[in-house]
């Protein structure tokens, strides 16, 4: 039994973090040919959210608002749902613990949700916030053929890592909510493409040989053909998303979703999902393609 992705949604245009995972989430279900009810988790991966909120869960919100699980009846399996925070290597964590819900007799569809903004949920640029805002959705089901998501293999750093998200509580006065610093500068492009090459060369000896789409995230705008150049991998086989800048957990959806409308999985046989962000860390997985 393998996992595949029978749906994946991006949603731009709105400076919510939840408005856009939730839509993302509803315009996956109804492509994959679904309905709400039949969603057995929800998994969010977004980090930058409105208003700062910390509490209730964000799966919890984005679950509300599609619909998921909201009248329960008896002999129902209720719908699990729960953050899973990793930064851009969240969505691939989730894809992992997918792989081992799936296994359970009652799970057949997981949904993987992500989506970062600006907490002042504004959808114009905001000075020192590097993210662009997006939401995304990628339902996974089981599969009985050969296609489906491989082993993830992670690398990162040893140390304790520094922090790149956060407000500074003595200085926030009444802004709190609306505010919030992202510093990069503890993580160089070197740093990530170190950990990067490490994570996808353990998930590329599965593929070696066969025809590969790189789906990268794109912490610099560089990353994705520095990535592939050290990996051996022609520069036709890069794909990042078609967003403007760094879509963060919302990268690689978006990255896939732009590599299958333009017809680049249809000459591949593998996708190598590749994210790095703080930490440093990195994570990859192969994703053998079904056919087209």
């Amino acid at each position: 039994m393998n996992i595949v992705i029978s749906a994946v949604t991006v949603e731009t245009g709105s400076g919510s973090s939840i408005e856009q995972a939730a839509a993302a989430a509803e315009r996956a279900i109804a492509e994959a040919g679904s309905t709400p009810e039949h969603i057995d988790a929800l998994i969010n991966t977004g980090v930058y959210r409105d208003s700062n909120m910390v509490e209730p869960a964000m799966s919890a919100l984005i679950q509300q608002r599609v619909g998921i699980g909201l009248e329960y009846r008896s002999g129902d399996v209720p719908c699990l749902s729960f953050d899973l925070m990793n930064g851009a290597c969240g969505v691939l964590n989730a894809i992992q613990v997918s792989q081992a819900l799936l296994q359970g007799p009652t799970v057949h569809r997981v949904l993987v949700v992500s989506g970062d903004a600006h907490p002042s949920k504004s959808a114009e640029p905001r000075e020192g916030f590097p993210i662009t805002p997006v939401g995304a959705a990628l339902l996974l089901e089981k599969s009985a053929g050969p296609s489906g998501f491989g082993e993830l293999h992670i690398s990162s750093t040893a140390e304790p890592p520094a922090p790149v998200g956060y407000v500074r509580l003595p200085e926030m006065g009444s802004t709190g909510r609306s505010t919030i610093v992202v510093d990069r500068t503890a993580s160089t492009v070197e740093d990530l493409l170190h950990h990067a090459v490490s994570a996808a060369s353990e998930a590329l000896e599965v593929a070696a040989g066969e025809r590969t789409v790189l789906i990268c995230s794109r912490p610099t705008p560089d990353f994705p053909a520095l990535l592939a150049e050290r990996l051996g991998l022609p520069a036709e086989a890069v794909q990042a998303g078609a967003v403007e800048g760094d879509a963060h957990t919302s990268a690689l959806p978006a990255a896939y979703l732009a590599a299958r409308d333009s017809g680049k999985l249809a000459d591949a046989d593998i996708a190598l999902f590749v994210a790095a962000g703080a930490g440093p860390t990195a994570a990859a997985i192969a994703y053998r393609l079904p056919p087209a």
